[in-house]
């Protein structure tokens, strides 16, 4: 329960922290791929397998900020590249396909984790983050 109230005090701390940002950076999608670097940080030091409470705070403190600025850069970036009067179907369809892409994601990390080894699984899922980081750095 610790670990999770630490991964939701850097959530909401790294949101704010996050939507801030967006209105001061003019580059946004710069510091969401910072964010997506993050997530490929976590994801290695779970690749490592943690064996200690503190290298586990790490990582949940580590995913509460890839969440924050991810949701808050995410959200800033639709309204930036969506009309004004359209930002209720652009915030309505980036949920969906973040909740469709977490559902896949989800299942194939999963089905990696059962078939193969958690190393694999975290593996896989360190290649996505980077690949989602490239992306949106080559995105115009």
């Amino acid at each position: 329960m610790g670990l999770y109230l630490l991964h939701n005090i850097f959530y909401a701390v790294f949101a704010y922290l996050g939507g801030w940002l967006s209105d001061l950076v003019p580059q946004r999608r710069v510091v969401l791929a910072i964010g997506y670097g993050l997530a490929v940080v976590m994801a290695i030091l779970l690749l490592s397998g943690p064996k200690t409470v503190p290298l586990l705070a790490v990582v949940f403190a580590v995913a509460g900020v890839v969440v924050g600025v991810d949701e808050a850069l995410e959200d800033s970036l639709a309204a930036e590249l969506a009309p004004q009067e359209q930002h209720g179907m652009a915030f309505g369809t980036l949920a969906a396909v973040n909740a469709v892409g977490d559902f896949i994601s989800s299942a194939a990390v999963g089905l990696l984790w059962s078939i193969a080894s958690p190393s694999v699984a975290f593996g896989f899922s360190a290649a996505l983050f980077l690949l989602g980081a490239v992306l949106i750095l080559r995105s115009r």
